[in-house]
């Protein structure tokens, strides 16, 4: 393919509030780096804001239009298949780019071919607008970033993400449509078996915190989608995996629910990961070894948290039943 522009930066908007719109455009219109083309989805909005998007007069601005709302994955879908870019940066419609972001992540991608996708550290922007860091780290080690998959989103930040536009083509990737919030977490799954995925450690885009936003407002759909990646790499390992198997799995695993403890079912769930990938070997075991021992012992803290008049004998027996030996000795004695 011959690339017009050096970038395509892909945003999908649906009702965005005006002054939030107006301020992520801005951000993009206004970075360092210059050769790009804008691409925005308006998924039919209903509150005047396409009118907005139709005023832009700046020439890297392309308006693609949806007949009807058919949802953000579809959206980006729509704007991947339009874009002209060597890179498709993505945006979201309620966040701002800081003016260097584009520059640097275009020279990292230029220095590191390797890498099919980029993302960057960014900041959460609360409605008064102080800015406080958002701790995602994308591990550097491509054996540890799938198996840290197994387990949760291991990123990097979905607004962030600045994928090699080569590499897309190359192996036809695009969103999963079946997961209409979290595709980025699908996203990650399917890119990260042709390239390195890597982040810039530095802040270069700013999240908004309000109560319309996907993670907010629509968490229970968005869990569901998690874990219908969760159960798609499970069925990897396992062969087959049942939806309360995949449950049990979401609820231990991923560290959002601080009232889930340990018990034999769950630890058993956890020794068959590891059999399984003794057997298989997809994922180095001593990586996933170290995963699922951080999950236990992590389970063990949460049930002691929430029996707390448990004795000291009986918080031992947990520690000697559910963790290796030398790790139960060290947390007793040193936590």
């Amino acid at each position: 393919m011959d690339y017009s522009v050096s970038i395509s930066v892909v945003m999908s908007s649906y009702n965005t509030e005006l002054s939030m719109l107006k301020e992520a455009v801005e951000s993009i219109l206004n970075q360092t780096f210059r050769d790009f083309e804008f691409l925005i989805i308006d998924d039919g909005s209903t509150d005047g804001s396409d009118q907005y998007l139709k005023s832009l007069s700046d020439e890297r601005v392309k308006i693609i239009q949806n007949p009807q709302n058919i949802g953000i994955t579809k959206s980006l879908n729509i704007g991947f298949k339009a874009a002209k870019g060597k890179y498709i940066a993505r945006m979201d419609a309620d966040d701002i780019s800081l003016p260097t972001r584009l520059e640097k992540q275009y020279a990292y991608m230029e220095a590191h071919p390797e890498v099919i996708v980029c993302g960057t550290r960014a900041g959460i922007l609360d409605e008064k607008r102080n800015v406080r860091p958002l701790n995602v780290n994308v591990p550097e080690n491509m054996e540890e970033y799938r198996v840290r998959m197994i387990f949760l989103n291991p990123g990097p930040i979905h607004p962030t993400a600045f994928f090699r536009h080569e590499k897309l083509l190359e192996y036809h990737i695009l969103y999963d449509e079946k997961l209409i919030y979290a595709q980025d977490y699908g996203m990650w799954e399917v890119v990260s078996r042709y390239g390195k995925v890597s982040s810039l450690d530095e802040v270069l885009l700013y999240r908004r915190k309000h109560e319309k936003q996907i993670s907010i407002a629509k968490r229970d759909v968005q869990k569901k989608c998690d874990k219908m990646t969760q159960k798609k790499i499970l069925s990897d390992l396992l062969g087959s995996v049942s939806d309360e198997e995949v449950e049990l799995h979401y609820t231990h695993s991923t560290g959002y629910n601080q009232d889930a403890t340990i018990s034999p079912e769950v630890a058993a769930w956890y020794d068959r990961l590891l059999q399984a990938n003794q057997s298989r070997h997809i994922y180095e075991q001593k990586i996933l070894q170290k995963f699922v021992s951080f999950i236990k012992k992590r389970l063990v803290l949460q049930t002691i948290k929430q029996n707390q008049n448990l004795s000291k004998y009986e918080k031992t027996r947990l520690f000697f039943r559910y963790l290796p030996f030398l790790r139960a000795v060290k947390t007793i004695l040193f936590k």
